[in-house]
């Protein structure tokens, strides 16, 4: 019996904050704009495509981003409301499958192998369903193959507001054309060092050997990129996601300098909201794998220190931030954040090669 071939999209909502945020003021649709903090110590959650243009991005420190571009207006995130625009999505997206993997706020995988819509095809169901969610007032950008990997990296194709088809019998070239920083996982340490051995696109990987690649960047990054360049995915669709971990991040109003004042905001601030968002009253009731603590200096670089354990231990944490305290040579810390990864009945294999 012949193996059924998976149909796999995944929807990207555009400029999703933005976007929402211009049903709410229209007169924002023509003037560039983030989402965010625009004051020193702020920071972009999205930008729409106007100010992108301008060179400003995610996670980029709001006064970078005005001295890109001076008439950037910012608004302060509503992210119920975003939640609340999310789940009108999704329940546009059940009237198709009930296969559906939220990837986040903004992005859903969806298992269309037994779509009977369209006489089941993937490529006109999402197109329906891209013209349904611009009814909402916003639109989606769509990645369609056989695999969750491709089906995400080719949702950047068209974007914004359109869709990307690659078959099974294209993905192996897909790939090879591909910068290996498209890769999920491929971050820009790991470009550097690939680059040194002469891998820069997907069919550099291709070429080589898996030994060759392991001796590179190490034995289960080595397997897993390989096998992603060689366009092997056989992830299935999620309909119920396990919380991999639950942590609590502030950025200061100003800069820390003293060890023992972080400690002291560790214990008063960050472990109560913790232990708030696990839903426990004493920390023996929550077993983990691990637990961590991260520092973002003055300088924008940042470090995560973490142990292995059993159960969260306060005192712990109070190590950890010492730990990485002397990494900052002094500088001040502009962001303290604690979390606990749980632990994961399945094991599923993840993509992420956490290269960097």
């Amino acid at each position: 019996m012949a193996e059924v071939t998976r149909k796999i999209a995944l929807l990207d909502l555009d400029a999703f904050f933005a976007s929402v945020e211009v049903l709410r003021d229209p007169s924002l649709r023509h003037k560039p704009f983030a989402v965010g903090g625009g004051g020193d110590r702020g920071v972009v959650a999205t930008a729409n495509y106007l100010a992108r243009r301008y060179g400003v991005s995610s996670a980029m420190p709001g006064s970078q981003a005005r001295r890109l571009c001076p008439q950037l207006i910012f608004v302060k995130p509503d992210h119920a409301r975003y939640r609340d625009v999310s789940r009108q999505v999704l329940q546009l997206l059940t009237e198709v499958t009930d296969i559906i993997e939220p990837a986040s706020i903004d992005e859903f995988y969806l298992d269309l192998t037994e779509n009977t819509l369209f006489k089941g095809s993937a490529s006109l169901t999402m197109q329906a369903l891209r013209q349904k969610i611009s009814q909402l007032g916003i639109t989606g950008s769509a990645g369609i193959s056989n695999q969750k990997m491709v089906a995400k990296i080719a949702s950047d194709e068209r974007k914004p507001d359109g869709q990307f088809l690659v078959t099974p019998e294209q993905i192996y070239e897909y790939i090879s054309q591909l910068d290996l920083k498209r890769i999920p996982g491929v971050g820009p340490k790991s470009q550097k060092l690939l680059a040194q051995h002469g891998l820069i696109k997907g069919l550099d990987i291709q070429a080589v050997t898996v030994a060759r690649l392991q001796e590179i960047i190490g034995e289960k990054a080595g397997y897993l990129l390989h096998q992603r360049c060689q366009g092997i995915d056989k992830r299935e669709v999620v309909t119920e996601r396990v919380r991999k971990s639950v942590g609590v991040e502030q950025t200061l109003s100003a800069d820390m300098t003293h060890l023992v004042t972080a400690q002291d905001y560790c214990q008063q601030q960050l472990l109560p909201k913790l232990k708030k968002r696990l839903q426990i009253t004493h920390w023996r009731e929550q077993p983990i794998r691990s637990q961590t603590v991260k520092l973002k200096f003055s300088d924008f670089t940042q470090t995560t220190v973490s142990r292995a354990t059993q159960r969260v231990s306060p005192s712990a944490f109070y190590q950890l931030l010492e730990q990485a305290w002397s990494r900052g040579n002094n500088k001040g810390v502009r962001l303290v954040g604690v979390s606990v990864a749980l632990p994961d009945p399945e094991q599923q294999q993840q993509l992420e090669l956490d290269l960097d």
